[in-house]
């Protein structure tokens, strides 16, 4: 192999290996929510979340039992006259965490919350979210 050849193919090993280092402590960094209004959910509830806007449904997901909810946003929640029902409104964030991720339960839930492998966010959205009763 040519020393030119040598240095590139070095070069590029170094590159790939530096990428993959930033990129795996990006990931393993927990980014926490910086919206003001907070809702959380325990895991023993399953979900029902509706993302809409101008009165037009964009999604609807559910989310099983055995996995934390959390709702972030920049205007307060509203409680709707229902049971288990709250609507958010403008910039939100959902997040949400499977208990099997859950390494303690002492800590703060937005600290938990910033390890959740799922976050949707969106702006100028109405979110509602529904327990669902069996």
């Amino acid at each position: 192999m040519s020393p030119r050849r040598l240095v590139v193919s070095l070069a590029g090993t170094i590159t790939a290996l530096a990428l993959m280092l930033i990129t795996l402590s990006m990931r393993s960094a927990a980014q926490a929510p910086t919206l003001d209004a907070k809702y959380f959910s325990s895991y023993a509830r399953a979900h029902r979340v509706t993302i809409s806007r101008n009165g037009g449904v964009l999604t609807t997901f559910d989310i099983p039992a055995g996995v934390y909810l959390s709702v972030y946003s920049d205007q307060p929640r509203v409680q709707t006259g229902q049971d288990g029902r709250v609507e958010f409104h403008g910039r939100v964030e959902i997040r949400t965490l499977p208990r099997s991720e859950v390494e303690r339960f002492g800590d703060d839930a937005t600290q938990m919350m910033a390890r959740a492998p799922l976050v949707i966010a969106a702006q100028n959205v109405d979110v509602l979210s529904e327990t669902v009763i069996p």
